[in-house]
Parts: C-alpha cells; sequence; structure tokens
C-alpha cells in the first residue's frame, strides 16, 4: 500500500509517508476513517507535518485503488521505553470539514438588521431539484467562500421538484444538512469519492443517489459461502438490534419562531407482532419550520422502526471481494454455522475495513428481521 501526504485545500501532494501500520474503515454515508502509524526510526522528521485540517491523508492500494482519504484531525506522537516511538496521522473523510462549515450564502455578514430582524436575503432557498443536487448546492456555497476551497468534482445537476430552505439565524452546519436530507422521507446516500491522479493529487468526486433509486450501489453483487471444505467468509457474528423499533414517531420542530410544529406516524404492525408499545420523541429539529419536513421524517422513521436489525460481521477473503465496497449488496450462503440456520441471506454492506499486512477484508453487513 501507498499512504501519501497532501494540502488539503489543493489536494497537492507533499510527501509519501514511511509506514509500519495502516487502517482503515469506509461505510454508507459516513466518513472514511483511516490511521498511518510511521514508525520514529525512518531518520526523518515529521513534526512539520502534524498540523491538523491543513493537510489530507490518501492511503492506497498498491494498483492505485484509493481506500481511503480524509482530513488530517490529531496527530499524536507516542514515545515508548524500548526506543520504538513512532507517530500517528488519523484522519476523517471531507465530512469532517463540513462539520463546522454553516448554510450560509457569501456574503452572509449583517445576519439581522437595525431593528435586529433576520435578513430573508441571507437564508437559502433551493428549489427545482432532485435531493442529491440539493445536497450538492449546499456544498457548492461552502466552497464558494474565501478560503472554503477544496479539490471536488460533482456530478451534473438532476432536475426535479424538491424544494428546503434554512434560514441563516439558525447556525445549521452543513453536514447536518446533508443528513437531515437523507433521513428525510425518499431521502438519498451520499458519498465522497477519493481518487489519486498520476501526479499523485488528491481529489473527491461527491455522489449521491437519485430520488428513484435511492441507495449508492455499484454493478458487483457478492456471493460468499460460509461453511464447507474452502469457506470465502470466517469468524461470523451476528447481533439482532432493537435501536429502532417503534410503533410511533414524533417529531417537533418550529420553536425559533414560536410556533410548535408537531409531526406524527403511527403504525400497528409491532403490536401485532408481540412486541410491546415503543414510542420515539425526537425534539433535535427546533430550526426546522415546515410541517411537511417534520411528517416526513415522522414516516420514515416508523419505516426505519418496523422490525429489528440483523447485523452481520466476518472477515472475507481479498482474493474474494474484487470491487468490494461500502453500499453494495451480498448473499452470504450459510452452512453448518452454530447459531444462523442454513439458508441464502441477501445482505447490504454497510462498513468496508482492512489494514495493509492482511489478506482478509473485516466486513459488516444487514438485514431486516422477518417476523
Amino acid at each position: 500500500m501507498r499512504a501519501l501526504l497532501h494540502e488539503t485545500t489543493t489536494g497537492e501532494m507533499v510527501t509519501e509517508l514511511d509506514f509500519s501500520a495502516i487502517t482503515w474503515s469506509t461505510g454508507v454515508c459516513r466518513a472514511d476513517e483511516a490511521a498511518v502509524t510511521i514508525p520514529g526510526y525512518t531518520g526523518r522528521s515529521w513534526w512539520q507535518f502534524m498540523v491538523p485540517r491543513k493537510y489530507a491523508v490518501s492511503v492506497s492500494e498498491d494498483d492505485g485503488r484509493v481506500r481511503a482519504a480524509g482530513i488530517l484531525s490529531i496527530p499524536e506522537g507516542d514515545t515508548d521505553r524500548d526506543g520504538t516511538h513512532h507517530v500517528v496521522f488519523p484522519f476523517r473523510g471531507p465530512e469532517s470539514i463540513f462539520d463546522r462549515r454553516y448554510v450560509l450564502p457569501y456574503p452572509y455578514w449583517p445576519l439581522v438588521d437595525a431593528d435586529g430582524l433576520p435578513i430573508a436575503s441571507r437564508d437559502t432557498r433551493v428549489s427545482g431539484v432532485e435531493y442529491g443536487t440539493m445536497m450538492k448546492r449546499l456544498i457548492q456555497q461552502a466552497l464558494s467562500h474565501p478560503g472554503g476551497q477544496l479539490p471536488v468534482s460533482f456530478e451534473a445537476d438532476r432536475s426535479g421538484t424538491r424544494e428546503k430552505s434554512w434560514t441563516a439565524v439558525s447556525g445549521k452546519p452543513v453536514q447536518d444538512a446533508i443528513e437531515d436530507i437523507s433521513e428525510l422521507e425518499g431521502g438519498v446516500e451520499w458519498d465522497w469519492v477519493p481518487s489519486v491522479d498520476e501526479n499523485d493529487r488528491l481529489r473527491w468526486t461527491f455522489v449521491t443517489a437519485t430520488d428513484t433509486a435511492r441507495e449508492l450501489v455499484s454493478a458487483f453483487w457478492h456471493t460468499w459461502q460460509s461453511g464447507g471444505a474452502e469457506p470465502d467468509i470466517k469468524d461470523l457474528n451476528a447481533k439482532i438490534s432493537p435501536e429502532f423499533l417503534t410503533q410511533t414517531a414524533i417529531f417537533t420542530g418550529g420553536k425559533d419562531d414560536d410556533r410548535v410544529l408537531v409531526g406524527r406516524a403511527t403504525g400497528t404492525s409491532l403490536i401485532e407482532a408481540g412486541v410491546p408499545l415503543s414510542e420515539v420523541w425526537d425534539s433535535s429539529h427546533s430550526s426546522v419550520s415546515e410541517q411537511a419536513t417534520l411528517d416526513a421524517w415522522a414516516r420514515r422513521r416508523l419505516e426505519d422502526g418496523a422490525s429489528p436489525i440483523q447485523y452481520w460481521s466476518f472477515a472475507v477473503r481479498a482474493e474474494r471481494a474484487d470491487g468490494l465496497r461500502h453500499g453494495d449488496w451480498c448473499t452470504i450462503e450459510v452452512t453448518d454455522h452454530w447459531l444462523i440456520p442454513d439458508g441464502s441471506y441477501p445482505r447490504r454492506i454497510l462498513e468496508v475495513s482492512g489494514s495493509h499486512d492482511n489478506d482478509w477484508y473485516g466486513v459488516v453487513v444487514a438485514g431486516m428481521t422477518s417476523w
């Protein structure tokens, strides 16, 4: 593998990192996470590169495929008594930047007029597009501020019927706004896809699913055997989580303008299945001023809570996982497992992880429980 240090704002390669270990993990609608461990005996000084956010890091396979890339977070030097000192360069995807950027146009100051009233022209409104393009517009607006540039490419706009607005005085983080859109009824997934060109420049492409196909998946559908003489996977573990179970979902908002809006969705399937009544009350969206938004969130939350979720984790042989990426689908053929009944199980790949010295990839998949 290769580990490269880049300028965050341009993607230009600064230096190649000597490493003793690399670990990485990617997942659906979440930031890449990885860490590069650099031994202290290389003879080079890494002190000048231990600058969070100024630098980005990419890790790639020998064939050039970038496994993960992100913004340097908290580099740390570890002094060992036996002299095997090392520096760890951890990093997270571009989401870590947009956690600290807000839904604001440029220029946006002042936010209020002489009477202390919000200036409406500072608000952001997107309409006539699909949800994915709406996410794109929020990122493009953030990048348009002086000093806000990043090496990012985008897909073409997709026209549609979606519309949404954000008030400037609400101070909504861009990343929160993107996640809110994805959680709407009919919301779509997003991903930051990193690449490194022939000159070792890092670039991300921000991609989204469409309003008609809301999941980001590739053409790969893997089939793996668990059990038998030569299994493709090992260490298959399973847990069944009730974390999303709910019979009624209530979302509140509107408090910013002295109104209270309440959205509610309820069903009967859990009680009919013999599960005790469970409710969710979400009051974390005080800036929402549209009743339809709260109603959509409540319906989406009820849909997600219709049954327990099965999470399976295992390791798969790298040679049997060409093209493996989070978001894709797979079929697990289970034979003679001590817990899971024999059968063929379609599952969505939520997370993929790996390291520089392992011929197996870690995989986490999910599927709904059948009553």
